[in-house]
């Protein structure tokens, strides 16, 4: 009996022996298993990050921004880009903007214009937008202050300046300028911002892919332009028609010019590099082409 004892704790201890031996020859398979789940994350996570850190980089090098002391000298580096691109390509098609922003600019272009620096003669504009239910000839519709501002003071053809038109059917109007914006590629387009960061008359939730189409003003929006209309809220139209952002996006490269604290929120949430359809503004940052954002100190303040 001792005998067969000793040979069945034999047998039962070689059976451990060699469930041990398996143990351990498996333990190094796990190991390198454990170690080619945690090396494959680490890997994803690092090709993860290259990717997002290269699209933020791309986005970022599409804008330019360059801070100024004041309006003027902002005023005149934005003339400056608009004159070398007529220069290079006398025949430009150039987006116009209207509102205060702009105007500093403007009377740079009409004094390059005046000393034989640049010509308008082969230029073609597209405006931005227009009030809808104002008169093309009223003193506050779009048409007059490009012409007071601008057009009578150059060498354009005035056949050559468009506008959106604010009256009669207004469906018309959009399907006509949506065609006229089509076959015709805007090479730099002017753009101001408002405080709420709307562009053109494109107000906060406009979806990015929106075409021309007709807009009801946001109340900051007719409170800011109530200066134009004697201060009198309710003088100012409630609705506008305007280029989409999806149109503004279209042109090869854009000019955004700003000044002032009150503008400084919208800079803000343009630099921060999202694309936000509350803030129509950041549109801007999955521009294809080249940005310039020329601010003043003052609209830099938040940066």
């Amino acid at each position: 009996m001792k005998e067969n004892d000793q040979e069945l704790i034999d047998l039962d201890e070689d059976g451990r022996i060699k469930e041990e031996e398996n143990k351990k020859d498996q333990q190094p398979k796990k190991n390198n298993y454990t170690f080619a789940i945690i090396a494959s994350i680490i890997i994803c996570i690092v090709i993860c990050a290259g990717i997002t850190a290269f699209k933020f980089y791309k986005k970022t090098n599409q804008i330019e921004l360059i801070i100024v002391n004041d309006y003027d000298e902002m005023s005149l580096k934005a003339a400056n880009i608009i004159a070398e691109l007529i220069k290079k390509n006398p025949n430009a098609k150039l987006g116009l903007a209207t509102g205060s922003t702009p105007i500093g600019t403007y009377n740079e272009l009409i004094k390059k214009n005046k000393n034989k620096e640049i010509s308008f003669k082969n230029i073609t504009t597209f405006n931005l937008d227009e009030y809808i239910g104002l008169a093309k000839n009223h003193p506050q519709s779009y048409y007059t202050f490009m012409y007071e501002n601008l057009f009578k003071h150059i060498d354009i053809n005035i056949e050559n300046t468009h506008l959106p038109k604010g009256e009669g059917d207004s469906k018309l109007n959009v399907e006509n300028y949506e065609n006229l914006l089509s076959k015709n590629k805007i090479n730099l387009q002017i753009l101001g911002v408002g405080r709420n960061g709307h562009i053109g008359f494109n107000e906060p939730g406009t979806d990015f892919n929106t075409g021309v189409h007709d807009v009801n003003l946001h109340n900051k929006t007719i409170a800011d332009n109530a200066r134009f209309f004697e201060n009198d809220i309710n003088k100012v139209p409630k609705k506008a028609i305007t280029m989409g952002i999806r149109n503004i996006l279209d042109a090869e490269n854009i000019i955004l010019i700003a000044n002032g604290t009150n503008k400084a929120d919208a800079i803000k949430n343009l630099m921060s590099n999202k694309a936000d359809v509350n803030i129509p503004v950041t549109a801007l940052n999955i521009h294809k082409g080249k940005v310039y954002v020329i601010i003043d100190k003052k609209a830099a303040s938040k940066l």
